[in-house]
């Protein structure tokens, strides 16, 4: 009887360590584009492109909630976070967005290098995407010249 008392007390603690008690029971899909008219999904973006990340999330619970992005470059590391905060009004769905775009060398920099953009920001990246403090999704993608 012990045993069977200690067996389901580790499932359920997988369990809960599995789920995450902010993103349990929400299903969450994403989908990046290149402009905000959201037409064609995209994954690779060029550095004059604003990008945009589309999160669709059904089952989330009424109450206070806390999405945010990380902007992850391979070799740079973080970049950039985001963080929307909203209330679902009731149990159910919610799309939200953030969006990213590199900044542009200053005119004389961009003269000087004949380049509009450092070239270190090429190559690929990582959004990672959290509900209340509990990874939901990640999606790659990468810029070019």
């Amino acid at each position: 009887m012990r045993g069977l008392l200690l067996l389901s007390s580790m499932v359920l603690l997988m369990v809960l360590c599995a789920t995450g008690p902010g993103a349990a029971g929400v299903d969450c899909e994403a989908r990046m584009y290149r402009n905000a008219v959201f037409t064609e999904p995209q994954t690779e973006f060029s550095p004059y492109d604003k990008i945009f990340i589309v999160i669709e999330c059904d089952g989330l619970r009424a109450g206070p909630q806390v999405m945010h992005a990380n902007w992850i470059h391979e070799k740079r590391g973080l970049v950039r976070s985001n963080k929307h905060e909203f209330i679902q009004q009731e149990d159910g769905k919610r799309s939200v967005y953030f969006w990213f775009k590199l900044m542009r060398r200053g005119p004389l920099a961009s003269t000087l290098f004949n380049k509009d953009f450092h070239e270190e920001n090429f190559g690929g990246w990582l959004v990672e995407v959290y509900l209340n403090d509990e990874p939901i999704l990640s999606r790659g993608f990468s810029i070019t010249p």
